[in-house]
Protein backbone atom coordinates (compact mmCIF):
# COMPACT_ATOMS: atom_id res chain seq x y z
CA UNK A 1 0.00 0.00 0.00
CA UNK A 2 1.26 3.31 -0.94
CA UNK A 3 1.37 5.77 1.98
CA UNK A 4 0.05 9.43 1.79
CA UNK A 5 2.92 12.18 0.50
CA UNK A 6 0.79 14.55 3.36
CA UNK A 7 -1.27 14.22 6.99
CA UNK A 8 -2.11 17.09 8.32
CA UNK A 9 -2.34 16.87 12.13
CA UNK A 10 -4.41 19.17 14.26
CA UNK A 11 -5.75 19.47 17.76
CA UNK A 12 -8.88 21.11 18.41
CA UNK A 13 -11.71 21.73 20.57
CA UNK A 14 -14.78 23.22 19.80
CA UNK A 15 -13.92 24.72 17.03
CA UNK A 16 -17.18 23.99 15.02
CA UNK A 17 -16.86 27.48 13.39
CA UNK A 18 -13.53 27.14 11.95
CA UNK A 19 -12.61 23.74 11.17
CA UNK A 20 -14.61 23.29 8.49
CA UNK A 21 -13.06 26.15 6.48
CA UNK A 22 -8.98 24.08 7.39
CA UNK A 23 -10.18 20.95 6.17
CA UNK A 24 -11.63 22.90 2.44
CA UNK A 25 -7.81 24.73 2.35
CA UNK A 26 -6.08 21.46 2.44
CA UNK A 27 -8.78 18.91 0.40
CA UNK A 28 -6.36 19.06 -2.57
CA UNK A 29 -3.07 18.62 -0.74
CA UNK A 30 -3.74 16.17 2.26
CA UNK A 31 -4.17 12.88 1.77
CA UNK A 32 -4.44 12.05 5.36
CA UNK A 33 -6.22 13.72 7.95
CA UNK A 34 -5.71 13.63 11.83
CA UNK A 35 -8.03 15.21 14.14
CA UNK A 36 -6.83 14.98 18.38
CA UNK A 37 -10.07 15.84 20.02
CA UNK A 38 -9.34 17.27 23.84
CA UNK A 39 -12.88 17.12 24.54
CA UNK A 40 -15.32 19.03 21.90
CA UNK A 41 -19.17 19.28 22.96
CA UNK A 42 -20.43 21.02 20.05
CA UNK A 43 -20.13 19.29 15.95
CA UNK A 44 -16.35 19.41 15.82
CA UNK A 45 -16.05 15.80 15.55
CA UNK A 46 -19.12 15.49 12.96
CA UNK A 47 -17.41 18.21 10.25
CA UNK A 48 -14.27 16.39 11.02
CA UNK A 49 -15.49 12.83 10.32
CA UNK A 50 -17.93 13.75 7.16
CA UNK A 51 -14.31 15.68 5.81
CA UNK A 52 -12.66 12.11 6.12
CA UNK A 53 -10.49 13.02 9.34
CA UNK A 54 -9.30 10.35 11.79
CA UNK A 55 -10.68 11.16 15.55
CA UNK A 56 -8.36 10.83 18.33
CA UNK A 57 -10.25 11.38 21.52
CA UNK A 58 -7.37 13.04 23.83
CA UNK A 59 -8.49 13.88 27.29
CA UNK A 60 -7.15 17.46 28.36
CA UNK A 61 -4.36 17.48 30.26
CA UNK A 62 -2.97 21.05 30.24
CA UNK A 63 -0.05 19.93 27.39
CA UNK A 64 -0.44 20.59 24.11
CA UNK A 65 2.44 18.52 23.06
CA UNK A 66 1.11 15.69 24.38
CA UNK A 67 -1.93 16.24 22.44
CA UNK A 68 0.07 16.82 19.08
CA UNK A 69 2.14 13.79 19.69
CA UNK A 70 -1.03 11.36 20.28
CA UNK A 71 -1.72 12.79 16.19
CA UNK A 72 1.53 12.49 15.00
CA UNK A 73 1.88 8.37 16.65
CA UNK A 74 -0.29 7.36 14.23
CA UNK A 75 -0.11 9.82 10.91
CA UNK A 76 1.39 7.54 7.79
CA UNK A 77 2.06 10.55 5.61
CA UNK A 78 5.51 10.76 4.33
CA UNK A 79 5.80 14.51 5.09
CA UNK A 80 3.15 16.40 8.48
CA UNK A 81 1.87 19.61 7.81
CA UNK A 82 0.48 20.43 11.25
CA UNK A 83 -2.50 23.29 11.16
CA UNK A 84 -4.96 24.53 14.09
CA UNK A 85 -8.54 24.61 13.46
CA UNK A 86 -8.49 28.54 13.27
CA UNK A 87 -6.19 28.67 10.49
CA UNK A 88 -6.18 28.04 6.72
CA UNK A 89 -4.07 27.87 3.70
CA UNK A 90 -4.38 30.28 0.51
CA UNK A 91 -4.11 28.46 -2.73
CA UNK A 92 -0.54 30.20 -3.43
CA UNK A 93 0.27 28.11 -0.27
CA UNK A 94 -1.00 24.70 -1.29
CA UNK A 95 0.96 24.89 -4.37
CA UNK A 96 3.93 25.69 -2.80
CA UNK A 97 3.51 23.07 -0.52
CA UNK A 98 2.73 20.56 -2.76
CA UNK A 99 5.90 21.58 -4.95
CA UNK A 100 7.72 20.91 -1.83
CA UNK A 101 6.22 17.32 -0.95
CA UNK A 102 6.43 16.10 -4.21
CA UNK A 103 10.11 16.68 -5.14
CA UNK A 104 12.50 13.76 -4.89
CA UNK A 105 15.37 15.77 -4.76
CA UNK A 106 14.80 17.64 -1.58
CA UNK A 107 17.43 16.35 1.60
CA UNK A 108 15.70 15.69 4.93
CA UNK A 109 14.50 18.71 6.15
CA UNK A 110 11.94 20.63 7.82
CA UNK A 111 10.09 24.40 6.72
CA UNK A 112 9.33 27.19 8.61
CA UNK A 113 5.83 28.73 7.29
CA UNK A 114 4.69 32.26 7.92
CA UNK A 115 1.81 32.09 10.55
CA UNK A 116 0.50 35.60 10.08
CA UNK A 117 -2.73 36.24 12.82
CA UNK A 118 -5.39 38.58 10.99
CA UNK A 119 -8.21 40.20 11.22
CA UNK A 120 -8.95 41.30 7.61
CA UNK A 121 -7.57 38.11 5.97
CA UNK A 122 -4.45 38.35 5.80
CA UNK A 123 -4.28 42.09 4.49
CA UNK A 124 -2.84 43.41 7.60
CA UNK A 125 -1.25 40.83 10.82
CA UNK A 126 1.03 39.77 12.89
CA UNK A 127 3.72 37.16 11.24
CA UNK A 128 6.10 34.91 12.58
CA UNK A 129 7.82 32.18 11.40
CA UNK A 130 7.05 28.47 12.99
CA UNK A 131 7.68 25.48 11.77
CA UNK A 132 4.73 23.63 10.40
CA UNK A 133 5.76 21.18 7.34
CA UNK A 134 8.09 18.62 8.51
CA UNK A 135 9.26 14.40 7.80
CA UNK A 136 7.45 12.16 9.65
CA UNK A 137 9.90 10.59 11.67
CA UNK A 138 9.34 9.11 15.20
CA UNK A 139 12.36 11.32 16.48
CA UNK A 140 10.68 14.29 15.90
CA UNK A 141 8.10 14.90 18.54
CA UNK A 142 6.77 18.20 19.82
CA UNK A 143 7.66 19.33 23.52
CA UNK A 144 6.84 22.17 25.94
CA UNK A 145 3.17 21.53 27.54
CA UNK A 146 1.81 25.18 25.99
CA UNK A 147 3.76 27.47 23.05
CA UNK A 148 4.69 23.61 21.97
CA UNK A 149 7.41 23.05 19.24
CA UNK A 150 9.35 20.42 17.42
CA UNK A 151 12.95 22.71 17.11
CA UNK A 152 14.69 21.03 19.52
CA UNK A 153 13.41 17.47 18.87
CA UNK A 154 14.54 18.15 14.82
CA UNK A 155 17.69 19.83 15.83
CA UNK A 156 18.37 16.27 17.76
CA UNK A 157 17.49 14.17 14.80
CA UNK A 158 19.78 16.16 12.65
CA UNK A 159 16.86 17.45 10.40
CA UNK A 160 18.19 20.98 8.92
CA UNK A 161 15.45 24.06 8.93
CA UNK A 162 14.50 26.32 6.18
CA UNK A 163 12.72 29.30 5.90
CA UNK A 164 9.75 30.46 3.63
CA UNK A 165 7.10 32.51 2.88
CA UNK A 166 4.07 30.10 2.76
CA UNK A 167 1.70 31.71 4.34
CA UNK A 168 -0.45 30.29 7.12
CA UNK A 169 -3.73 32.38 8.05
CA UNK A 170 -4.69 32.11 11.56
CA UNK A 171 -7.99 34.16 12.41
CA UNK A 172 -8.11 32.64 16.51
CA UNK A 173 -7.28 35.49 17.96
CA UNK A 174 -9.48 37.98 16.40
CA UNK A 175 -11.59 38.46 19.44
CA UNK A 176 -10.67 40.00 22.43
CA UNK A 177 -13.08 37.93 24.85
CA UNK A 178 -11.43 34.27 22.88
CA UNK A 179 -7.31 36.00 23.24
CA UNK A 180 -8.54 36.50 27.03
CA UNK A 181 -9.41 33.39 27.56
CA UNK A 182 -6.27 31.62 25.40
CA UNK A 183 -4.18 33.96 27.23
CA UNK A 184 -5.77 33.08 30.65
CA UNK A 185 -4.92 29.35 29.90
CA UNK A 186 -1.76 29.88 28.91
CA UNK A 187 -0.88 32.00 32.13
CA UNK A 188 -1.93 28.80 33.91
CA UNK A 189 0.12 26.29 32.30
CA UNK A 190 3.51 28.70 32.43
CA UNK A 191 2.78 29.28 36.05
CA UNK A 192 3.07 25.99 36.55
CA UNK A 193 6.11 25.89 34.35
CA UNK A 194 7.87 28.68 36.16
CA UNK A 195 6.80 27.87 39.52
CA UNK A 196 9.22 24.51 40.05
CA UNK A 197 12.11 24.18 42.43
CA UNK A 198 14.38 24.12 39.28
CA UNK A 199 15.60 27.33 37.30
CA UNK A 200 13.09 28.12 34.58
CA UNK A 201 14.11 28.47 31.43
CA UNK A 202 14.19 31.82 29.95
CA UNK A 203 11.80 31.41 27.45
CA UNK A 204 9.21 30.23 29.60
CA UNK A 205 9.67 33.49 31.65
CA UNK A 206 9.40 35.86 28.23
CA UNK A 207 6.04 33.87 27.33
CA UNK A 208 4.53 34.12 30.78
CA UNK A 209 5.34 37.69 30.86
CA UNK A 210 3.15 38.01 27.19
CA UNK A 211 0.10 36.24 28.21
CA UNK A 212 0.58 38.69 31.29
CA UNK A 213 1.11 41.93 28.86
CA UNK A 214 -2.13 40.81 27.01
CA UNK A 215 -4.04 39.88 30.02
CA UNK A 216 -3.21 43.34 30.88
CA UNK A 217 -1.43 42.73 34.22
CA UNK A 218 1.55 45.58 33.11
CA UNK A 219 3.67 45.56 36.10
CA UNK A 220 3.36 41.62 36.13
CA UNK A 221 4.60 41.79 32.52
CA UNK A 222 7.06 43.91 33.09
CA UNK A 223 8.72 41.63 36.05
CA UNK A 224 8.58 39.38 34.29
CA UNK A 225 11.09 40.53 31.08
CA UNK A 226 12.98 42.53 33.43
CA UNK A 227 13.56 38.80 34.80
CA UNK A 228 14.36 37.15 31.83
CA UNK A 229 17.19 39.70 30.71
CA UNK A 230 18.69 39.17 34.00
CA UNK A 231 18.69 35.41 32.78
CA UNK A 232 20.29 35.63 29.88
CA UNK A 233 23.22 37.23 27.81
CA UNK A 234 22.77 40.35 26.27
CA UNK A 235 23.68 38.79 23.08
CA UNK A 236 20.86 36.29 23.49
CA UNK A 237 17.56 36.72 20.46
CA UNK A 238 15.68 36.06 24.02
CA UNK A 239 17.45 39.18 25.97
CA UNK A 240 17.01 41.50 22.65
CA UNK A 241 13.48 40.35 23.11
CA UNK A 242 12.51 40.74 26.22
CA UNK A 243 14.31 44.35 25.91
CA UNK A 244 11.29 45.16 23.07
CA UNK A 245 8.62 44.09 25.36
CA UNK A 246 10.10 45.84 28.79
CA UNK A 247 9.97 49.28 27.20
CA UNK A 248 6.61 48.28 25.73
CA UNK A 249 5.38 47.86 29.24
CA UNK A 250 7.11 51.06 30.61
CA UNK A 251 5.49 52.76 27.87
CA UNK A 252 2.18 51.62 28.72
CA UNK A 253 2.85 52.09 32.47
CA UNK A 254 3.63 56.20 31.00
CA UNK A 255 7.07 55.88 32.56
CA UNK A 256 8.92 57.37 29.31
CA UNK A 257 11.79 58.67 31.21
CA UNK A 258 13.02 55.18 31.84
CA UNK A 259 12.94 53.78 28.38
CA UNK A 260 15.87 55.59 27.06
CA UNK A 261 17.99 53.88 29.58
CA UNK A 262 17.18 49.95 28.37
CA UNK A 263 18.97 50.32 25.41
CA UNK A 264 21.55 53.24 25.03
CA UNK A 265 23.51 52.23 21.96
CA UNK A 266 22.52 54.71 18.93
CA UNK A 267 20.38 52.62 16.61
CA UNK A 268 21.13 50.36 14.12
CA UNK A 269 19.15 48.16 11.42
CA UNK A 270 18.88 45.41 14.09
CA UNK A 271 16.72 47.24 16.14
CA UNK A 272 13.11 45.81 16.33
CA UNK A 273 10.89 47.90 14.73
CA UNK A 274 8.31 47.76 18.04
CA UNK A 275 11.48 49.47 20.26
CA UNK A 276 11.93 52.21 17.91
CA UNK A 277 8.62 53.22 17.58
CA UNK A 278 8.17 52.94 21.82
CA UNK A 279 11.38 55.01 21.87
CA UNK A 280 10.38 57.34 19.65
CA UNK A 281 7.43 57.92 21.35
CA UNK A 282 9.08 58.12 24.91
CA UNK A 283 11.27 60.68 23.50
CA UNK A 284 8.82 63.11 22.54
CA UNK A 285 6.58 63.07 26.16
CA UNK A 286 10.48 63.93 27.25
CA UNK A 287 10.53 67.10 25.15
CA UNK A 288 12.87 65.36 23.01
CA UNK A 289 11.15 66.07 19.75
CA UNK A 290 13.67 65.94 16.95
CA UNK A 291 15.29 62.83 18.49
CA UNK A 292 11.72 61.28 18.58
CA UNK A 293 10.84 62.05 15.14
CA UNK A 294 14.41 60.51 14.00
CA UNK A 295 13.29 57.72 15.85
CA UNK A 296 10.00 57.58 14.33
CA UNK A 297 11.40 57.76 10.93
CA UNK A 298 14.11 54.50 11.85
CA UNK A 299 10.27 52.71 12.08
CA UNK A 300 9.15 53.67 8.76
CA UNK A 301 12.50 52.96 7.20
CA UNK A 302 12.69 49.55 8.58
CA UNK A 303 12.20 46.54 6.36
CA UNK A 304 9.28 43.73 7.20
CA UNK A 305 10.70 40.54 8.64
CA UNK A 306 9.71 37.71 10.95
CA UNK A 307 10.99 38.67 14.18
CA UNK A 308 10.28 37.89 18.13
CA UNK A 309 8.42 39.44 19.18
CA UNK A 310 6.18 39.11 16.07
CA UNK A 311 4.83 42.31 15.17
CA UNK A 312 2.57 43.58 12.19
CA UNK A 313 4.80 46.04 10.16
CA UNK A 314 1.93 47.57 8.57
CA UNK A 315 -0.14 48.53 11.49
CA UNK A 316 3.21 49.64 13.99
CA UNK A 317 4.42 52.00 10.73
CA UNK A 318 0.56 53.42 10.85
CA UNK A 319 0.98 54.26 14.42
CA UNK A 320 4.53 55.73 13.96
CA UNK A 321 2.46 58.16 11.28
CA UNK A 322 -0.05 58.95 14.38
CA UNK A 323 2.37 60.21 16.46
CA UNK A 324 4.06 62.23 13.54
CA UNK A 325 0.45 63.57 12.98
CA UNK A 326 -0.08 64.29 16.08
CA UNK A 327 3.19 66.51 16.68
CA UNK A 328 1.68 68.82 13.66
CA UNK A 329 -1.55 69.23 15.12
CA UNK A 330 -0.87 72.31 16.29
CA UNK A 331 1.79 73.63 13.56
CA UNK A 332 0.35 72.43 10.88
CA UNK A 333 -3.06 70.80 10.96
CA UNK A 334 -3.33 70.59 7.50
CA UNK A 335 -0.44 68.38 6.90
CA UNK A 336 -1.57 66.39 10.11
CA UNK A 337 -4.69 65.79 8.75
CA UNK A 338 -3.28 64.61 5.02
CA UNK A 339 -0.98 61.78 7.39
CA UNK A 340 -3.92 60.65 9.02
CA UNK A 341 -5.72 59.91 5.70
CA UNK A 342 -2.25 58.21 4.57
CA UNK A 343 -2.96 56.06 7.54
CA UNK A 344 -6.22 55.18 6.62
CA UNK A 345 -5.72 54.28 3.13
CA UNK A 346 -2.34 52.03 4.95
CA UNK A 347 -5.07 49.83 6.88
CA UNK A 348 -7.25 49.55 3.79
CA UNK A 349 -5.09 48.52 1.05
CA UNK A 350 -2.42 46.77 3.32
CA UNK A 351 0.32 48.83 1.51
CA UNK A 352 3.69 49.74 4.16
CA UNK A 353 3.83 53.14 4.57
CA UNK A 354 7.44 54.35 3.57
CA UNK A 355 9.15 57.65 5.16
CA UNK A 356 9.22 58.98 1.33
CA UNK A 357 5.51 59.41 1.53
CA UNK A 358 5.70 60.96 4.87
CA UNK A 359 8.76 63.64 3.65
CA UNK A 360 6.54 64.16 0.51
CA UNK A 361 3.49 65.26 2.99
CA UNK A 362 6.44 67.22 4.61
CA UNK A 363 8.01 68.98 1.90
CA UNK A 364 3.82 69.56 -0.22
Amino acid sequence: MKLPHLTLAMIARNEEDFIGRCFLSVKDLANELILVDTGSVDSTKKIALDAGAKIVDFPWCDDFSAARNAGLDIATGRWILVLDADEYLPESSVMAIREIITSDSLPNRAFQLLNKSTTDGGRTGIAGHIVRLFPNDPQIRYEWPVHEQVVTSLQRAGVSIENTSIEIIHTGYSSADVNAAKQTRNLRILEKMTSTSAPAHPMAIFLKGGALLDLGKTEAALSAYIQCTEMTHPNDSIHKSALVRWATCLSDLKRFDQIPAIQTQSPSSDWHPELLLVRGQAEIALDNTRSGLEFLHSVLESPSRPLIPAYDPIRLKIRAVMAIAALLEKTNPAKGVKLLRLASQSLQTGREITLTDVLEIHES
